[in-house]
């Protein structure tokens, strides 16, 4: 069997009822389905439940405050977990709540992190969620699952250059509506940071989400090889929506064109290991004049721990400036916003028009090492 099939015990093409271990709702997705059952009697299981204000931190409109204010409401009446302000929602929830097995759900299309762990994340709509929400679960269709087997090793090619190579090779055809599953003698060469990013940004190739097996036995749709050896240090160009197909180029092809702004954050490069090497790349320099750079941990753990070893110190030598630990990824107001015609290089997710505020900015992707790089000269 498949891993999903083991932990759904089920096979492809079975609709299986799921009680997930976890669900989570925060104010970018799934605070909708909240506000649907609110003025239900109970909900099921609200142990199960977190409620995490991990987007607009801190609230940056009216809107937001509201979103904020109803699930305040929302996690009293049905005695829910509230997170406010500790950082990511996929960051918690790995860091601190989930194990091997469980099953995740909620509106998240990046749930696909938790595979790194052997656990089961899922995306579900505000309609599954409310059902969850009142009666503790819905029902699924095991979908076909193809096999990744990794091989060699990263030279010296950060966990962002692996899945934007990853990405670009694969592009959003061979797993769209499947599982991926990623095995093979690749695995031990990777850092946990490494799998966690490779997991997590699996979806953007249409896949439903993404586990690691290091035992695989079963009926797989099909096997895929990926060379991390061949992995090269490359940038992911802007695209005009989230749907569309993944595009990148060799680093190097984008030497002597200037940036506006950077940004080192998100649950692909705001961890203690991206901070530290950031920080390393920073030492006894500074920013160039008319650079913009944030800098946001993912977590407030990352942020408390990048505090004692002196980190936030060296950013701030630097010329950085240092924002509230949240899910920047998508920015539409506040801190982290691009002005129109401006071009900014991210370590976060996202990369399509309008996802850091102007419709006209060009938005890129690039590793922590990319981002310095352009911080230092405005060019590559």
């Amino acid at each position: 069997m498949t891993k999903i099939e083991k932990i759904l015990n089920g096979k492809s093409g079975d609709t299986v009822n799921i009680i997930p271990d976890y669900y989570a709702i925060n104010d970018g997705e799934g605070y909708k389905a909240a506000y649907k059952v609110y003025e239900s009697d109970s909900i099921k299981y609200p142990e199960k439940a977190l409620i995490v204000i991990d987007h607009d931190v801190p609230a940056g409109n009216s809107e937001s405050s509201v979103i904020f204010e109803k699930l305040v409401k929302f996690s009293k009446k049905f005695d829910i977990k509230f997170i406010q302000a500790k950082g990511i929602t996929y960051s918690i929830l790995s860091n601190k709540f989930v194990k091997s097995q469980n099953i995740i759900a909620s509106c998240g299309s990046h749930n696909s992190i938790y595979g790194a762990k052997g656990a089961l994340g899922l995306q579900v709509g505000e309609d599954e969620l409310s059902s969850i929400l009142t009666n503790g679960n819905f029902e699924f269709k095991i979908p076909e699952t193809v096999l990744v087997e990794l091989d060699g090793k990263l030279k010296d090619e950060s966990p962002i250059d692996l899945f934007i190579n990853f990405l670009s090779e694969f592009g959003n055809e061979i797993f769209t509506n499947k599982v991926i599953e990623f095995t093979g003698d690749g695995l031990n060469e990777l850092s946990k940071e490494a799998l966690t990013v490779l997991c997590s940004m699996a979806t953007r190739t249409g896949a439903i989400t993404a586990l690691v097996n290091t035992d695989p036995v079963g009926d797989y749709s099909k096997k895929e090889k990926f060379d991390l050896g061949q992995v090269k240090s490359a940038i992911a160009m802007p695209v005009e929506s989230k749907d569309s197909d993944f595009v990148s180029k060799d680093a190097n092809d984008l030497k002597g064109q200037e940036f506006n702004a950077g940004f080192i954050g998100g649950y692909t490069g705001g961890n203690i290991e991206d901070l530290r090497h950031a920080a390393s790349l920073m030492k006894e320099k500074h920013i160039a004049f008319g650079f913009r750079l944030n800098i946001c941990p993912a977590t407030s753990d990352v942020y408390l721990q990048a505090l004692n070893e002196g980190l936030i110190d060296t950013f701030i030598d630097f010329g950085a400036q240092i924002i509230a630990t949240s899910d920047r990824n998508v920015t539409l107001q506040g801190a982290g916003v691009v002005g129109s015609k401006e071009k900014i290089i991210t370590t976060g997710s996202y990369n399509f028009s309008g996802c850091l505020g102007s419709d006209d900015a060009k938005v890129y992707i690039g590793s922590v090492d990319n981002v310095v790089r352009m911080s230092l000269d405005k060019k590559l």
